[in-house]
């Protein structure tokens, strides 16, 4: 694996689709943020329409996603996700059922998987200089090309289930990935085959010193030490 340049990840791309929704790139921005939350290859998730998402009879989002692909999977419309599709379907002023999500606002049509890369590569590097200039360092990132949001998602999961041999046969299978060495060489992650044991502690080193005398920072350690990642993913999954 080459430690240098990393994958995106689900927290980066939503970032950047965020900085594209500032850049008033709307149909790249939508994409950005539902594509890692969705999983879906790049050519499924472009043909998502209002009418996947949005029931005009009921006049409300749904709760579910309509278009299923190979995996048969339910996709719930949540979080950042459903945020900025709410604040899309506010700011068009016309709008079919079957129109695409994702369209360049400038020109009204929609994003192909023939100019996505180039366009992609173009934000991205715009992006990532303006983080660099905020940061004060750069963030080595692989080219952004349309695999990078199934990928993100895949890794994910392995993160979740601990990058176990059972999770990552099942992400190759989800991906159509002849075998599972296909799948090992283009996440760059191999399978772990047996348990690690962690004896690392609490996570107070990320908190400053005077957390006591901070309410707010206070609140955000307590909320999340008693929302262990195990309750998450529950609370996370209660749909289904």
């Amino acid at each position: 694996m080459n430690d240098n340049y990393k994958h995106w990840t689900t927290e980066l791309l939503t970032l950047f689709g965020m900085w594209l929704w500032e850049e008033e790139e709307y149909g790249h921005a939508l994409l950005c943020i539902h594509g890692p939350q969705w999983g879906y290859k790049i050519g499924q998730q472009l043909k998502l329409s209002w009418e996947d998402v949005f029931n005009d009879d009921w006049g409300e989002f749904k709760h579910e996603l309509e278009l299923e692909d190979n995996s048969e999977i339910v996709r719930p419309i949540t979080g950042k996700a459903l945020e900025y599709l709410e604040k899309a379907f506010k700011m068009l002023k016309e709008r079919n059922e079957g129109d695409s999500i994702y369209l360049n606002y400038r020109t009204g049509k929609p994003l192909t998987t023939s100019t996505l890369n180039r366009e992609l590569k173009k934000h991205s590097d715009q992006f990532l200089y303006e983080l660099t200039e905020k940061l004060g360092y750069e963030i080595k990132l692989k080219p952004l090309k349309s695999n990078a949001f199934q990928i993100a998602w895949v890794l994910k999961m392995l993160d979740r289930y601990r990058y176990s041999k059972k999770c990552m046969i099942e992400m190759s299978k989800f991906m159509g990935h002849r075998t599972l060495k296909d799948t090992i060489e283009l996440i760059e992650i191999e399978p772990m085959e047996k348990i690690i044991y962690d004896f690392l502690g609490s996570e107070m080193c990320r908190t400053t010193s005077d957390i006591l005398q901070d309410k707010e920072q206070l609140s955000i350690y307590v909320n999340d030490a008693i929302n262990d990642s195990y309750t998450e993913f529950k609370k996370s999954i209660t749909h289904l």
